[in-house]
């Protein structure tokens, strides 16, 4: 099946000799600044399998290649990744929210991977990517190899589970325990929303570890750490047992969000603890929630609940 995202381009005869970067600016319907174009033709957009092409490569007749078209989804310009921790090897950043992670359909360049591409594009063969999956509208910590042995000694340390991750989630109502498990399998789709996971006998098995951290009038914020890696893990457990976290519109907490004027859901990944997975030294990363779910906690902080689940 042809991919409707690509614009192919053969050049004619007469472009022999052009730079690329000169051949695509006499092409593009809407001109772009040069430096836009430049990190156009460098990043993920250009589509070539014979060989390299840079901005200034000079072209010639029947030469093939094709330009990936701006997603809805795309910005042209790569977002500030703050880094919290890096080495030779390895790199933690703080991935704000809305920025996927990989390149999907409706996302292309406005991705984590792009912009640290983007970002690594001069140092000598590295190329960043994370070894650990984040919700497109969840915040927070991101850790990500430098090279491909790097990522693919991570990742095996995060299949192997020896890597720790805590969650910050404020949820609606008031959970009954101060400390409790949620041990339910959860399956992929089922529903209107392709992604979306649901508890389900025959699923995988999934397991959530969560601590109240405060208790406030008609939400609670918990430490949510998952003992297993499921997709929406966090988000399907909590709305599962009747507490879905704030401002999640898939799982039952578009209410609460509205409320306190999220517009996403409060989820923040506020933490990775693991041992280097060359040097062996404990490392130990965190992250404070960004301002929009601190403006949704100034809200809640207005009326605190001092005393338990039950008001006593």
């Amino acid at each position: 099946m042809p991919d409707d995202s690509l614009v192919h381009y053969e050049v004619e005869p007469n472009y022999a000799g052009w730079t690329l970067a000169a051949y695509v600016a006499e092409k593009l319907k809407r001109p772009l600044p040069g430096d836009r174009l430049d990190r156009l033709l460098r990043g993920r957009s250009l589509v070539h399998a014979e060989r390299e092409l840079l901005p200034d490569t000079k072209i010639w007749p029947g030469l093939r290649f094709a330009l990936r078209k701006r997603s809805p989804g795309d910005s042209w310009e790569p977002p500030g990744i703050p880094v919290v921790y890096e080495d030779d090897a390895l790199l933690v950043v703080d991935k704000p929210a809305g920025l996927a992670i990989h390149p999907t359909a409706r996302y292309h360049q406005t991705t984590l991977t792009w912009a640290l591409a983007q970002r690594h594009r001069n140092a000598g063969g590295q190329k960043p990517d994370p070894a650990h999956r984040l919700d497109r509208e969840t915040s927070g910590l991101v850790a990500c190899g430098r090279t491909p042995i790097h990522t693919r000694r991570l990742k095996a340390a995060f299949a192997s589970r020896q890597v720790g991750k805590a969650y910050l989630a404020l949820v609606e109502g008031a959970p009954a325990e101060d400390r409790f498990a949620i041990d339910l399998p959860l399956v992929v789709g089922g529903g209107r929303v392709k992604v979306k996971v649901r508890v389900d006998p025959a699923g995988a098995p999934s397991s959530t570890s969560c601590e109240v951290i405060e208790r406030y009038e008609g939400v609670t914020m918990l430490r949510c750490v998952p003992r297993t890696g499921r997709q929406h893990q966090i988000r399907a457990h909590l709305a599962a047992i009747g507490h879905p976290v704030c401002g999640d519109r898939d799982y039952g907490g578009g209410d609460c969000g509205r409320r306190l004027g999220l517009e996403r859901q409060f989820l923040h990944s506020a933490q990775v603890m693991f041992s280097h997975p060359f040097s062996g030294e404990q490392v130990v990363c965190e992250s404070k929630p960004p301002v929009d779910l601190r403006r949704a906690l100034d809200v809640v902080k207005r009326e605190p609940v001092s005393g338990g689940p039950d008001g006593d």
